[in-house]
């Protein structure tokens, strides 16, 4: 009997100290990035520094870290995988890759979860890569997730994750900044979570305004209330600067559909997650234009491996425009979520 109990209590005790070490470790290695800081623009081997005319080309893509390709069932949707096989990762950024080389006169492409240093991807540097298949445009990083070990789950630990948003531009940005989104506050899950952001770059136009270009990636796993916060502070800087006169393009993943979209669109079973049931408002910026396509969806729920029959998809990636700006076109890329859980997004616009 008094074995048993010895046993019991160093097991107890064991993982008191593993939590509370995990914890500790947690405090002291937390990524504290400050409100506003400045990122470098890498230029590429061949720069084009000034914008040349008025009409100009996007893309957006949250590129899944190149581990949640169709075959993945990823355990915080509800499914079981955890990390990627490394063939599975490999083939995934081969096949972005080979996309991105299609793209080379596409003006601004606006990434998401791009790692560059993760167990979760097998430490493939993406950003280096996709920048070295689009050599003619400037790269900026900013990491948006930094975790040098995250202990969740228990069994099979993610461990370290780095990755952010990547934004790359066939022109020269005048200035490329990191503004710090306001995040979950509950503990101990902030010391090994995402600490969300903007990317903001700004291009000087023929016309002497500037072209404003953020890329965002807001909040998807909360009740509405962060992500709320998120777009409250995003809204300030969006009329701050359409006030200057600039014209403004924000673009990315928002994790919530765009107002109007029939949430229903694509739905082949039934579901009653609030995550994928939640609309953008439809007042969030007055006078502003969301630039989506409504036929091709951007997202599909990582539940169980992509299932073209019964997989819930809807629209979740796209673009805000200020009223100075035409669209001219919008166009989902449908690939069938062979290499991510989203899909691009193009856009042409034309300054007024």
């Amino acid at each position: 009997m008094k074995q048993l109990l010895l046993a019991i209590g160093i097991l107890v005790l064991a993982a008191v100290l593993y939590v509370g070490g995990m914890l500790l470790f947690g405090v002291l290695t937390k990524h504290r990035p400050q409100q506003v800081e400045m990122v470098l623009a890498e230029a590429p081997q061949k720069a084009n520094k000034a914008l040349p005319d008025s009409v100009y080309s996007f893309l957006i893509w949250n590129v899944g870290y190149g581990g949640l390709g169709k075959e993945v069932d990823f355990f915080y949707d509800g499914g079981k995988m955890v990390t990627s096989p490394k063939e599975h990762v490999v083939k995934n950024n081969k096949g972005m890759n080979d996309f991105f080389a299609t793209q080379k006169t596409t003006d601004f492409l606006l990434l998401q979860e791009v790692d560059r240093c993760s167990k979760r991807s097998h430490k493939i540097d993406q950003a280096l890569k996709f920048a070295g298949v689009l050599n003619e445009h400037y790269s900026a990083f900013t990491p948006n997730y930094n975790v040098k070990y995250l202990p969740f789950p228990f069994t099979n630990p993610i461990g370290r994750v780095y990755g952010g948003l990547q934004s790359l531009s066939r022109f020269q940005p005048i200035e490329s900044k990191r503004i710090a989104l306001p995040g979950i506050t509950d503990f101990p899950r902030k010391l090994f979570y995402l600490e969300r952001c903007l990317l903001l770059q700004r291009f000087k136009t023929p016309n002497g305004k500037e072209l404003v270009v953020i890329n965002t990636h807001f909040e998807a796993y909360d009740d509405g209330s962060v992500k709320k916060e998120q777009m409250a502070l995003t809204k300030k800087i969006l009329d701050e600067e359409y006030g200057k006169g600039n014209y403004v393009v924000l673009g990315g993943d928002w994790n919530i559909a765009p107002p109007d979209f029939n949430i229903h669109t694509f739905e082949k079973e039934k579901e009653d997650e609030p995550l994928y049931l939640m609309n953008n408002d439809t007042n969030y910026m007055p006078g502003w234009s969301f630039a989506y396509d409504s036929t091709v969806a951007t997202n599909r729920k990582n539940k169980t491996a992509f299932d073209p029959a019964k997989t819930f998809t809807t629209v979740i990636d796209y673009y805000l425009i200020s009223p100075n700006i035409e669209v001219v076109s919008t166009k989902g890329i449908d690939m069938g979520f062979e290499y991510s859980d989203h899909q691009p997004v193009q856009l042409k616009i034309k300054l007024k």
